[in-house]
């Protein structure tokens, strides 16, 4: 396991390794550990205070709280779950594995908590197991009975935001190992210019389903920020079924069977990126999805729909002041099937009463994206087609009904 701590950096940038635990801070006043299989902290951030940032002031301190940090993670593997303890020093820890292929890549352990306020006998357990680290006593004590004290229930809570990003940084793992063994193999094999082209070809697929497949990090920690306001407002029910819904977008990224799925399986996606953006907007959002049921088995693009629907959600709607009401609905038209976003959020600033295509408008990278995807797929007469009106904005997927010999699922 030798290296994997340089890996772990080379395959994700150190800024969102730090990004990720500052978010996690941030929302739930606890710290996090990104650690490797031998307990070593990925990187180093400033986000410990009191107590545990006074034992990790000593060079003698910090190596033994990697070493509780170690400890614990090694019983996780043995667990297959998330695992709580005590460091050296008495403060509580809970770590959870990272495991990629099942190979063991370190955890993430979270820690300067009580379970309950620490006992006599705990302070001076404490004190006897810091008294070599040269540190005034009375300040041990004061910032070690200072340290939160967080109940199960919120701590089991925490669990299971710690779970979510673990499933994020092994994705983020998974696919930046398939790319570099694709691009190996690919260079292995090169042949002159026809072999060349070819390579490019490859590695711009891989960009594309790279982009495809990408949950956007603010996006996660959003997220991550609504599900602990639901659990901190005792919404326990909504803040589960918020977790489940990013556990279910995460799982449908890194499952998908390939690039194509049917519409259906494309709306069962946005049906949880939905029960997301409806936890954070509230009453403020409105859903309404009406598509036939033959339209259903038609196969499209893995994450053609989802892009239209954040658009509408992020810049129709959520600048609106008042209630917002967003529809899906499905129709064929001969030859063609339409998907349709509709909002009656902002609209856009040069609103257009004609239909147009992303190549005829200032428009985001990711509707250009879902356009050229779906015209490599089906020819350049199908694609995207958007229109504005005061008050309504439409974005459309124009795909085949009966032409294209992958347009439908097997049966």
């Amino acid at each position: 396991m030798e290296g994997q701590n340089d890996n772990l950096l080379q395959l994700i940038e150190q800024d969102k390794l730090i990004d990720i635990i500052k978010n996690f801070t941030q929302a739930t006043d606890i710290t996090i550990d990104i650690n490797d299989a031998q307990g070593y902290p990925v990187v180093k951030h400033d986000y410990f205070y009191g107590f545990c940032q006074a034992i990790r002031s000593t060079s003698r301190g910090l190596e033994r709280c990697i070493c509780s940090n170690a400890d614990l993670g090694l019983q996780t593997v043995k667990a297959g779950d998330y695992c709580m303890g005590k460091c050296h020093a008495g403060v509580m820890l809970m770590s959870v594995p990272i495991v990629v292929e099942e190979q063991f890549w370190g955890s993430i352990t979270c820690g300067q908590m009580h379970l309950t306020p620490p006992e006599p006998h705990e302070i001076a357990a404490m004190l006897m197991a810091t008294a070599d680290l040269g540190l005034e006593a009375k300040l041990l004590e004061r910032s070690f009975q200072e340290i939160k004290i967080i109940s199960m229930d919120r701590c089991q809570a925490a669990g299971g935001l710690i779970q979510v990003v673990v499933n994020y940084i092994v994705e983020l793992v998974y696919r930046s190992k398939m790319q570099e063994e694709l691009s190996r193999q690919k260079l292995k094999t090169a042949e002159e210019a026809r072999i060349i082209e070819e390579l490019e070809h490859t590695l711009h697929k891989a960009e594309l389903k790279t982009l495809q497949a990408q949950i956007k990090p603010h996006f996660l920690f959003n997220t991550l920020n609504t599900i602990t306001g639901l659990i901190t407002l005792g919404e326990h029910e909504k803040g589960v079924n918020t977790l489940y819904a990013l556990s279910n977008l995460l799982r449908h990224n890194l499952d998908r069977p390939g690039e194509m799925v049917t519409v259906q399986d494309e709306i069962n996606y946005v049906e949880n990126y939905l029960l997301i953006q409806k936890n954070r907007f509230g009453a403020k959002l409105r859903v309404s999805i009406a598509v036939p049921p033959e339209l259903l088995r038609l196969r499209i693009p893995f994450l053609s729909l989802q892009p239209l629907t954040e658009n509408a959600c992020v810049h129709g709607l959520e600048p609106k002041e008042t209630v917002g009401n967003l529809t899906i609905r499905g129709q064929i038209n001969g030859t063609q099937a339409e998907i349709a976003v509709c909002d009656d959020g902002v609209g856009w600033r040069d609103a257009t009463d004609t239909v147009a295509t992303p190549d005829q408008i200032k428009c985001g990278i990711g509707l250009h994206n879902v356009h050229r995807r779906l015209q490599l797929q089906f020819g350049s007469a199908y694609g995207i087609r958007m229109s504005s009106q005061q008050g309504r904005t439409t974005v459309s997927l124009i795909i085949p009904v009966d032409e294209c010999p992958t347009a439908y699922e097997e049966a």
